[in-house]
């Protein structure tokens, strides 16, 4: 789909065209890593993330399964 810039926003987008194309560089790395130290930070803190809140419903499920003890 393409669409019509005229004026400013031609201009903003011609700015940004080069920008937007970068991370489709072959430079070896994942596209998710391609801006550097943001992008390792933020995929540690999603995965970190990820992996804790995976393992709490974990524990939370092995403990909800366990009969309550009768006094």
């Amino acid at each position: 789909m393409y669409y019509k810039f005229s004026g400013f926003t031609q201009r903003l987008a011609g700015a940004t065209a080069a920008a937007a194309y970068t991370p489709q560089k072959s430079d070896g790395l994942p596209v998710h890593l391609k801006l550097g130290y943001p992008d390792k930070l933020l995929y540690r803190t999603t995965m970190a993330l990820t992996i804790g809140g995976t393992i709490y419903c974990l524990v939370a499920l092995f403990i909800a399964s366990q009969p309550k003890k009768q006094k």
